[in-house]
């Protein structure tokens, strides 16, 4: 679901001790991998999308990466199984990465962030929260540092407190990729 995380088994079988407060995630390899160009890199969005795709983490049509689709519907499942509600891709509030600019990076980076895409679903008191948007992450966190195609789901529970589950995307392989992209 999440590169090469085993996120659903953790979810179902080793936090199943817990009462999931949230799950946080970079969830797309391929947006992870634009915005670290763009950071590390300095290039601008086009040209870090034209490298994921060389590099065969990016679809010929790339918009349900960018756009922030394949993220929300991970995010979507991850919430069903956590908190045992009905799949709500409908509910999600969704925003991509394409509109960001070389110029956002920097900025979010002077000021101690790095911008990354996030997948987030938490329990509140009105219900269920689900979203994925471009999000300012302390660049002393964890999820902060996570850079490529590399994937990282922080999953809070009352007991456990925060673990924490990193992997790579499979793109090179195609077979992989799709056993990826239906699990």
């Amino acid at each position: 679901m999440a590169g090469g995380i085993p996120i659903i088994k953790a979810l179902r079988e080793g936090l199943t001790a817990n009462r999931i407060q949230y799950i946080v995630g970079i969830i797309n390899g391929t947006t992870n991998y634009i915005l670290s160009e763009m950071h590390e890199r300095g290039v601008a969005f086009a040209t870090a999308l034209a490298g994921a795709q060389a590099l065969g983490y990016a679809e010929a049509d790339p918009a349900f990466d960018i756009d922030g689709i394949d993220a929300a519907h991970k995010v979507t499942l991850m919430s069903a199984i956590a908190f045992g509600v009905p799949v709500q891709f409908e509910r999600a509030y969704i925003e991509g990465i394409s509109q960001l600019a070389t110029i956002d990076i920097k900025y979010a980076d002077d000021l101690g962030y790095r911008i990354k895409l996030l997948g987030i679903t938490r329990r509140t008191a009105c219900g269920i929260e689900l979203r994925v948007h471009p999000t300012l992450v302390p660049a002393k966190r964890l999820l902060a540092n996570v850079e490529g195609a590399m994937n990282a789901v922080e999953v809070h529970g009352d007991a456990v407190g925060v673990t924490l589950y990193y992997g790579r995307v499979p793109a090179q392989n195609p077979r992989l990729r799709r056993w990826w992209l239906i699990n």
